[in-house]
């Protein structure tokens, strides 16, 4: 009958701390992983956030930047022997902004998200609150799928005798889908209004019932 050859003490201690080195490596490897997924998920969700707004300010800054040259109005002002019969919103200038700004909006966001804007301090990753700052900064891309909509509402207000005021506020949504290197994938919504156009208009009006919203 064959026996196994005992090993030897030495052996034995060795393959003793084989086995435990192993088992930490893998406890560590495991808990680095959840660590640095939980925390990278973190920093994309608020980098995301703060460029899904500022691709939304650019991409408005840039359309009435371009729109200041422009004969077009955003607001009609109907008379009727002199006097102010309606006042309505151009359908065509609104078309013209939801264009616009969503075209706008999806390249900036394009943009700003591959070319290492998102970004984190080495130390963030390890989930301590005291090195979320220390260390040099990493930037990343990652991919997204953004939906871009844009709403509006038109009010108007007296502004004193015989004059009244139109205002235009424009709310932009982004909803995106992001995707990471971690195999993350999270939905980060930012949502921003702007006052696009102000009219003031001379004359009585006809009564007004309040907000529009389209």
């Amino acid at each position: 009958m064959l026996c196994r050859p005992k090993l030897s003490p030495l052996r034995r201690r060795i393959r003793k701390y084989t086995a435990v080195f192993l088992a930490i490596s893998v406890l560590f490897i495991t808990y680095t992983q959840l660590a640095v997924k939980s925390q990278f998920r973190d920093i994309i969700i608020r980098n995301m956030h703060t460029i899904a707004e500022q691709a939304t300010v650019q991409a408005v800054e840039e359309f009435l930047s371009s729109e200041s040259d422009s004969a077009g109005k955003p607001v009609i002002v109907e008379q009727n022997g002199g006097s102010v019969s309606a006042v309505r919103t151009d359908p065509a200038y609104i078309n013209r902004v939801k264009t616009a700004v969503t075209r706008l909006t999806q390249d900036n966001i394009d943009r700003m998200s591959h070319d290492g804007t998102v970004s984190a301090n080495l130390g963030s990753f390890t989930g301590l609150v005291l090195l979320t700052d220390v260390g040099p900064e990493v930037g990343f891309s990652v991919d997204t799928t953004q939906t871009v909509t844009c709403s509006f509402e038109s009010s108007l207000e007296s502004a004193g005798v015989n004059q009244s005021l139109h205002h235009i506020v424009m709310t932009v949504n982004v909803e995106l889908l992001v995707y990471n290197p971690f195999r993350i994938e999270e939905t980060v919504s930012a949502s921003s209004s702007f006052e696009i156009a102000q009219t003031v208009i001379v004359g009585a009006v006809p009564s007004y019932t309040g907000i529009n919203r389209y």
